[in-house]
């Protein structure tokens, strides 16, 4: 495969818009996409999803992929489906690891409040539980406007991807065994993925890096976006 293509891969509860905010703003050295599937109602499974996606990409491009949160997922998932296709993957604000039982149950209750009162009421507590509570508190512009930006999403497309991902296996012996290089971008303050967790998963598994980000939560490329792209850019 003779070129190579950058797939950025957004996050729940936004679409490929999220990139907009990020990748415009830095020189890339390669060509690059945003597929968007937020508003796909007909992916049960992080496979699902993984297929579609690859099926729309070039058939000779060697992908590297960066995925935000369950968009880390769906890389994952293409990384295990289609390993000859895939160069590197950055796993920004995402984890291998599998729902906890805690974590299932959550899903369930984000599926019936959605179902029960709508995109609108969801996405506030959730678009801010997202960054680090300092900037929250300094950024509330920011928050009122992703917030209204995703409020046309799909309930049904939000509540397929909530079940897809409560569904997702464990990934962590695929990332023992895989010679494709992956790079964990962290935050210390992220209230979704614990990044103690991932380093301790990572311990014996020196084939992939991992930087982590003071004083942010889950929204990277928002929070400390020169950062994030000094992370990727070095990994690619």
């Amino acid at each position: 495969m003779a070129n190579s293509l950058l797939v950025f891969l957004h996050g729940f509860g936004e679409d490929a818009r999220m990139w907009g905010d990020f990748v415009p703003h830095f020189a890339w050295p390669l060509d690059y996409t945003c597929p968007n599937y937020a508003d796909w109602t007909d992916c049960d499974s992080m496979a699902a999803y993984a297929r579609k996606i690859v099926h729309e990409l070039p058939k000779d491009s060697s992908l590297i992929l960066i995925g935000h949160s369950m968009g880390g997922y769906i890389a994952l998932a293409i990384a295990e489906l289609f390993p000859a296709r895939v160069a590197r993957v950055v796993l920004l604000h995402s984890t291998p690891s599998a729902d906890s039982e805690e974590k299932k149950n959550a899903r369930d209750k984000t599926k019936a409040f959605l179902q029960s009162h709508g995109v609108r009421s969801f996405l506030g507590p959730f678009v801010s539980n997202l960054f680090a509570p300092e900037f929250v508190k300094t950024n509330p512009n920011l928050m009122r406007e992703l917030s209204s930006r995703y409020v046309d999403l799909p309930a049904e497309a939000l509540m397929a991807a909530t079940e897809a991902m409560k569904k997702r296996s464990d990934s962590w012996d695929f990332l023992g065994k895989t010679g494709i290089p992956f790079l964990f971008i962290l935050g210390d303050l992220d209230a979704l993925i614990p990044h103690d967790s991932i380093l301790r998963g990572l311990e014996g598994k020196g084939q992939h890096k991992c930087v982590i980000l003071p004083s942010v939560g889950h929204q990277g490329t928002h929070e400390s976006p020169n950062a994030c792209f000094e992370a990727m850019a070095a990994f690619l």
